[in-house]
């Protein structure tokens, strides 16, 4: 029915019956269609009513009786508009239904989401500037070895292609050319070796973090503080390999105190490293001063030393050992933890705030963990995640000041493992790196005792002319201070003499004595630091010859 022709037919009706049919429809609040619909209706039927009726009057007082008999205005509405609704198709209910959850949905979501992105961090603590006094701990600038490192990096001149492709570790196994064009290149960098030298004189070591521009990056400042070491660092292990050419020429050479003295400044350039500051520094200087123990390895092995060179370099680890405990410190990583949360947490100015969108990887454990959290609005708070981050850290120092050994039986049950890991994701990826590193740490501890333990033996050996029986002979004639221990094995290294010499070993990563069998790789060849048998320090593995 057209909307001219129903306005014609509704104003034919009576006004009381007019106004009724008004009231309903506008009190119905359905849809147009349905109104328009239900109005028609109720036009017919008062005409139908209406059509017996003979005068004005009869009609005025008809359609008053048949509103009274429809009732009330407001319930009819209400029932009219259910009777509408029942009469729908079904695919129309399911698809009104669905329309009406999914907002109602998302209605919520937007309210759970609203705290996740209305508020903005506060940057309050330029933790670049903290890091800088933390490392430096109100030391003398005139006792830095840093600027004397980079002096040496600066004076360095690269190694010769064909040189750092070969796979000869001797300068002897080189043939004239070669050799030459090693003892020029070495040559040329004399000025870098004793910039490096004088640098290792200096009693400590610390960087100096530099800040590109203004930090505002949701990343903090790791890109900055990683930008202001990483080119040093590449030029540090450039220079520490050179090094090691230099030690091994002076050697064969029969300048034995000077390429000994010169594993001496090696191992202390690899210490001033893991001193302290970032992670990536400490791994860099662990693994110099791991170098510095393979030349002098290298040197037992191949040279003729005399005992009063190698009791020099015995004195000089054993002053130099005593200096660091722990090998590993995560301050700084901690720190940058730290200036993470104020970078994605509100801040309420009483050390709590909410966390952002960006800081969910941070406070959840997974996607639904991340869900529930939306749905029930139970993020971590910024004090929650902080108590996180010390309770993480004070487990991993735990790991870097007891033994592996101690450690053994606290983490043999995986329930209680469970327990202590990490709620957040981003410290669930990095607690396996730091157990890792941990156990680098214990290695390097491992190999140290180890390098005091040979250079023992040897001067005994050099002295008599025999080997010691055991290891207790060692100290009771003053080679060693103490029986040599083994953070892996809880008891003193394993040495054993044979035919050939001796046999000199720490049980390993896997905890496990396996009489001095080495671990092997993935291709089933013998491998130093292999986690499924033993290190074997002495003899020399051929492997280790081979690196």
């Amino acid at each position: 029915m057209s909307d001219k022709l129903r306005k014609h037919e509704i104003e034919n009706l009576p006004g009381c019956a007019v106004e009724f049919i008004n009231s309903v429809i506008k009190k119905m609040r359905y849809r147009r269609k349905v109104r328009q619909d239900v109005q028609a209706e109720l036009i017919a039927h008062f005409e139908d009513e209406l059509r017996v009726c003979d005068n004005e009057q009869e009609r005025q007082q008809k359609a008053q009786q048949l509103i009274a008999d429809f009732g009330d205005v407001k319930v009819l509405a209400v029932l009219l508009r259910l009777a509408k609704k029942r009469c729908q198709p079904l695919w129309q209910k399911v698809v009104v239904r669905s329309l009406q959850t999914f907002g109602l949905v998302f209605l919520y979501l937007l309210v759970c989401v609203s705290p996740l992105i209305i508020g903005k961090p506060k940057i309050t603590i330029d933790y670049i500037d903290w890091l800088n006094e933390h490392v430096r701990a109100d030391r003398s600038e005139s006792g830095n070895a840093r600027p004397y490192y980079e002096k040496a990096v600066s004076l360095f001149v690269e190694m010769p292609q064909w040189l750092s492709s070969s796979t000869l570790e001797w300068p002897a196994d080189f043939n004239d050319v070669q050799r030459q064009s090693l003892v020029s290149w070495l040559e040329n960098n004399q000025r870098a070796f004793d910039a490096l030298r004088v640098a290792a004189e200096r009693p400590y070591y610390w960087s100096s973090y530099q800040k590109s521009g203004e930090v505002a990056s949701p990343a903090g400042i790791v890109p900055s503080v990683m930008e202001s070491i990483m080119q040093s660092l590449a030029g540090y292990k450039k220079l520490a390999r050179a090094m090691g050419w230099r030690i091994r020429l002076d050697a064969l050479s029969g300048e034995i105190d000077s390429a000994m003295k010169d594993c001496l400044v090696l191992q202390k350039f690899g210490d001033h490293l893991h001193s302290g500051g970032l992670l990536v520094e400490q791994l860099v200087g662990i693994a110099i001063e791991a170098l510095s123990f393979s030349e002098i390895t290298r040197i037992l092995k191949d040279i003729d030393v005399p005992a009063n060179a190698m009791k020099m370099v015995q004195e000089g680890l054993t002053k130099q050992f005593v200096r660091h405990q722990p090998l590993i410190s995560l301050d700084a990583e901690k720190v940058l933890w730290y200036d993470q949360i104020q970078r994605t947490f509100t801040d309420d100015g009483k050390g709590d705030g909410r966390v952002l969108m960006r800081g969910l990887p941070y406070v959840v454990s997974g996607w639904k963990d991340y869900l529930w959290g939306l749905v029930t609005f139970s993020y971590p708070s910024r004090h929650e995640f902080v108590i996180e981050i010390d309770r993480c850290y004070e487990q991993i120092d735990e790991f870097l000041y007891r033994t592996p050994w101690d450690l053994h039986n606290d983490y043999t049950n995986e329930n209680k493992w469970n327990k202590k890991f990490p709620r957040s994701f981003m410290l669930q990826i990095s607690w396996p790196a730091y157990r890792r590193v941990s156990q680098l740490a214990w290695r390097l501890e491992t190999h140290r005792t180890a390098m005091l333990t040979l250079l023992a033996i040897m001067r005994c050996w050099k002295d008599s002319g025999h080997y010691p029986e055991n290891l207790n002979e060692l100290v009771s004639a003053g080679y060693l201070s103490s029986l040599p221990m083994d953070p892996f094995g809880g008891r003193p290294l394993m040495y054993k003499k044979t035919e050939e010499g001796f046999i000199l070993y720490s049980v390993g990563e896997d905890l496990k004595d396996e009489g001095g069998r080495m671990g092997v790789g993935g291709k089933g060849q013998p491998r130093m630091w292999a986690s499924n048998g033993d290190w074997v320090f002495w003899p020399v593995p051929r492997t280790e010859a081979k690196k």
